[in-house]
């Protein structure tokens, strides 16, 4: 029988801590300019409302693609009775 690979998964949170970086890091940046006066309220939350939904879902999106990518490539080296590739 030959060698079995496993399949190895990651337990890396990094992604989590940067997302959650990323909101703490606009709504400071956000106050900062609406303290100096350079954007008024409804532009900070305009920005906020684009930095929580919009960048996440962009986000979401591409890590969907790219493992859905990974998943394509481990099946083209399976064997047909575990996996096969169905091109549509």
């Amino acid at each position: 029988m030959a060698e079995q690979t496993p399949i190895i998964v990651t337990d890396n949170t990094l992604e989590g801590q940067i997302s959650t970086l990323l909101r703490y890091l606009v709504a400071a940046g956000g106050a900062f300019a609406l303290g100096k006066g350079w954007i008024d309220d409804a532009t900070l939350q305009a920005l906020t409302a684009l930095a929580t939904v919009a960048l996440p879902m962009a986000w979401g999106i591409w890590k969907t693609y790219t493992a859905k990518q990974k998943l394509i490539q481990a099946a083209q080296f399976a064997p047909d009775s575990v996996a096969q590739v169905v091109h549509k």
